[in-house]
């Protein structure tokens, strides 16, 4: 089973891949590595790592397509998480619905100002960007990701595919994505 996990920034993807792995032994992908490794690898690729999930997403996503063709072939459950747009792996998802399963996550309904207490409170995990970040930095970034997250479950709505909002009970919440995730 392929399992696509998209989202906006600091919505909890990374925190979950990495449990999926603990506990379930399931392998994982995350498309920042994809991005950075293009980003300076393959600088005419021209990804813009802070052009914003919508145009990152539609960038990665051929490459991110081809890979899954891939791992779908190999038969291992795998994971892949970051920037991803609902319309893609719908369409993906429809054409092999017994080999993949999605969701999406966002936060829609919490202040700015709540969720840099949040980031703050709960930062030092692998790929931790946004402690390079000043307070007001990262609340741009966070009002921008409120928008995106506005935009992914408007999409998902629009697709069919799951959207889990991270807002409030964040652990709780991500308990119910494994459980969604993981189901049979």
């Amino acid at each position: 089973m392929l399992l696509f996990i998209g989202g906006a920034a600091r919505t909890g993807k990374g925190i979950l891949v990495r449990r999926l792995l603990a506990e379930r032994r399931v392998s994982f992908f995350s498309l920042d590595v994809l991005k950075m490794g293009l980003t300076r690898g393959v600088p005419e690729y021209a990804i813009d790592p802070d052009a914003g999930g919508l145009v990152v997403g539609e960038r990665l996503w051929p490459l991110v397509r081809e890979m899954s063709f891939n791992l779908m072939g190999e038969g291992v459950d795998y994971a892949v998480e970051g920037e991803l747009l609902p319309k893609h792996v719908a369409a993906l998802q429809g054409a092999y619905p017994t080999q993949i399963r999605s969701c999406f996550l966002g936060y829609t309904t919490i202040t700015p100002e709540r969720k840099l207490r949040d980031i703050r409170t709960y930062a030092g995990h692998p790929n931790d960007w946004s402690s390079d970040c000043s307070d007001s930095e990262l609340l741009d970034i966070i009002a921008g990701m409120i928008e995106f997250s506005r935009y992914l479950k408007a999409e998902c709505a629009a697709v069919h595919l799951p959207y889990f909002d991270t807002s409030d009970q964040f652990m709780a919440t991500l308990d119910r994505v494994v459980a969604y995730l993981c189901a049979k």
